[in-house]
């Protein structure tokens, strides 16, 4: 039986149980396909760089594994307001936690339409599952690089100056209804088409 396996846009595997007492440092970096593959998967226009280091610590006698370190990446995203190219510098640690047999822990999976209450665990740090006996540090680099992006990437000078409505002197009509800007445009539209 053979089952597929979607490679990552970013995969840096590495096998817990090369992971000696006193832990081991990494250091990785996005190739250019690698960053286009990520560029595409979070709908920015450019991953200009990405990499990320730190430490990967096992901890429980090699039952959790901590993986700690700082995520650097330069990115390129369009303004919500004007759609040009907005380019940000990130610079940010990050922490995980990583667990072997996560799932026996937490008991079986519900069943179709059984209810579900969740509370939080006996351990504070709701470890992730390890995989086939592996971290990948690349997928943990890319999951953090999309938590740090900011949804709302405005350029410093944009401006909806074409909508800005402004009430004088309080006695306006208009400056009483809030939808009367639209109102105006959608009626200047009519009457050019």
């Amino acid at each position: 039986m053979t089952t597929h396996v979607e490679m990552a846009d970013f995969s840096r595997p590495l096998a817990i149980d090369t992971v000696p007492a006193s832990g081991r440092s990494f250091r990785i970096a996005a190739n250019t396909d690698e960053r286009r593959g990520l560029a595409r998967r979070f709908g920015l226009l450019a991953v200009d760089a990405l990499a990320a280091e730190g430490m990967v610590q096992p901890r429980q006698r090699a039952r959790r594994f901590r993986v700690s370190g700082q995520l650097r990446a330069d990115v390129v995203q369009q303004c919500v307001v004007t759609l040009e190219p907005v380019a940000a510098r990130l610079d940010v640690p990050f922490e995980r936690v990583y667990g072997i047999d996560v799932a026996d822990e937490w008991g079986d999976a519900p069943a179709l339409g059984e209810e579900v209450v969740m509370t939080l665990a006996d351990d504070p740090e709701l470890p992730e599952p390890v995989v086939g006996g592996m971290i990948d540090l690349g997928e943990v680099a890319a999951q953090e690089l999309a938590l740090v992006l900011d949804p709302y990437p405005r350029r410093p000078d944009a401006a909806f100056s074409e909508f800005t409505v402004t009430a004088d002197d309080g006695d306006d009509d208009d400056a009483r209804r809030p939808f009367a800007a639209l109102a105006t445009i959608r009626n200047e539209t009519k009457q050019k088409g």
